[in-house]
């Protein structure tokens, strides 16, 4: 159930991955009349870089004046998944397994609040498939009842725009996914 509709007016729970992913898809969404909740779910982040992101995704929260879910972090939760997948490469069946986890969280909350709809700032990176990002967003949708809003928040320079803007707001801007398998080399040395 993916809906390409019109947003204006519509109540809109917008996962967010982080700050600066959150800055490529708020004004978008805004300028279209969407009512943004941001639902900062990401069990997969590991504990301490959860901290960082979640003080980042506070200040953009502010900046817009956008009310902010925080449901408990529960790293382990993640790791008792994604364990035997870490070895793969980022962008792999761990990251499905993730993307899916995530998008749960945010189709349940929704459905659980009366959200008009839910869509996720994992489409601003360039290194995230928004294909396999909208296929669980559409499976969610009508597993929960609740639409699914496809957007590509990198086009439109929407990747561009959360770099300028987070260096602008001096917000932490993270150099990896989150999880520790997707840890860059010279940071787990």
């Amino acid at each position: 159930m993916l809906f390409d509709g019109n947003i204006a007016g519509k109540k809109i729970l917008l996962h967010a991955c982080c700050g600066p992913c959150s800055l490529g898809a708020i004004e978008p969404l805004l300028d279209d009349g969407g009512v943004i909740t941001l639902f900062y779910y990401n069990p997969c982040i590991m504990d301490g870089e959860f901290e960082r992101r979640l003080e980042a995704i506070s200040t953009v929260a502010e900046r817009y004046s956008l009310p902010l879910v925080v449901p408990p972090h529960d790293y382990s939760a993640y790791l008792s998944y994604a364990l035997d997948y870490s070895a793969l490469k980022e962008g792999g069946e761990r990251c499905t397994l993730c993307f899916s986890d995530r998008l749960n969280g945010a189709a349940e909350y929704a459905a659980e609040n009366g959200f008009d709809m839910f869509t996720t700032t994992l489409t601003v990176s360039p290194h995230k498939d928004f294909r396999r990002i909208f296929s669980i967003g559409d499976k969610l949708s009508d597993e929960y009842g609740v639409p699914f809003l496809p957007r590509d928040f990198k086009k439109r320079d929407g990747f561009l725009r959360s770099t300028r803007l987070s260096r602008e707001l001096g917000i932490y801007r993270q150099s990896f996914c989150g999880c520790e398998f997707s840890l860059p080399s010279e940071v787990k040395s």
